[in-house]
């Protein structure tokens, strides 16, 4: 049962002026009938570290997770991917999202294969299909899990794309004022003139590839004080330290970029599929870093 009038502020005043409450709840009708059971967010194996590390300056995190880049054989949620980060992505290649090496290497992927393939591949239906009924979830969602968050004393963190590269300030601006305590996170790979201004509660992270294109724009992200990570051929403890001139924080701690300091690339260690890469997507050769 949905209450609308739960929570600080109310549901019913965080949708105030977006969506009628009735079109809303059935909206939301809609949304949890095609989900069945599977939510939009979740969590990760680094989202459960970050949630747990850092008890003087604690938030609660939770992640959305769809197909990633052209996956679905239907969509491209990543348009600017390049072609090894494709190749080898989390959300298809590592951890329980994995697919293995020869859908990977096919480009067939099964999304009957489990019920975490499952739930990616109903999330992307929703969103495609019925993007008011999406959005309308999401609030929700969100709405919950800062009301959660307050009571684990605990300030929510949120980052909507888990392994796709959707520009969530365009497609539902009004998320970032109508949750103005939430801290919206995530990685990124377009160019800085494609998202040249980004909500102020609403932290990205450029994402390093191996084109000569997206080299450019990771130096164009940096020059206004934005983190470049970068995926090296290493263990998670043994990342450089430097990086092209630059230090290198351990990314594979937490997920919390946001509390990153500027003026840093972050390092991530190659996991899953991305061990294989040999595009130049992960940096292996550490004597010229």
């Amino acid at each position: 049962m949905v209450k609308l009038d739960s929570g600080t502020p109310t549901l019913r005043q965080r949708i105030d002026g977006w969506m009628p409450p009735e079109e809303f709840l059935a909206a939301l009708d809609r949304a949890q009938l095609h989900l069945g059971p599977t939510r939009l967010f979740g969590s990760s194996h680094k989202i459960d570290l970050s949630n747990d590390r850092d008890i003087a300056d604690l938030y609660a995190s939770m992640v959305l997770y769809m197909p990633p880049s052209d996956s679905s054989g239907r969509w491209n949620f990543c348009v600017w991917a390049t072609p090894g980060c494709r190749a080898v992505c989390l959300g298809v290649g590592s951890g329980r999202m994995n697919q293995g090496q020869e859908r990977l290497a096919d480009r067939e992927f099964d999304w009957d294969l489990s019920i975490v393939a499952q739930a990616q591949i109903k999330r992307a239906e929703l969103f495609m299909g019925d993007r008011r009924a999406f959005l309308a979830q999401m609030v929700y969602e969100v709405h919950l899990h800062v009301e959660r968050a307050k009571r684990k004393r605990a300030r929510p963190a949120v980052r909507p794309n888990g392994a796709t590269d959707l520009p969530w300030e365009k497609i539902f601006p009004e998320l970032f004022t109508m949750f103005s305590e939430v801290t919206w996170y995530d990685y990124t790979k377009a160019p800085r003139s494609v998202r040249p201004t980004l909500p102020p509660n609403y932290h990205i992270t450029f994402s390093l590839g191996e084109t000569v294109e997206n080299q450019a724009n990771a130096l164009e992200w940096m020059a206004t004080g934005v983190n470049v990570a970068v995926v090296f051929g290493t263990s998670k403890d043994n990342l450089p330290t430097t990086y092209k001139g630059l230090p290198v924080l351990n990314g594979d701690l937490h997920d919390e970029r946001f509390k990153d300091a500027p003026g840093h690339y972050v390092g991530l260690s190659a996991k899953g599929a991305a061990k294989h890469d040999r595009t130049g997507f992960v940096v292996r050769d550490l004597a010229k870093v």
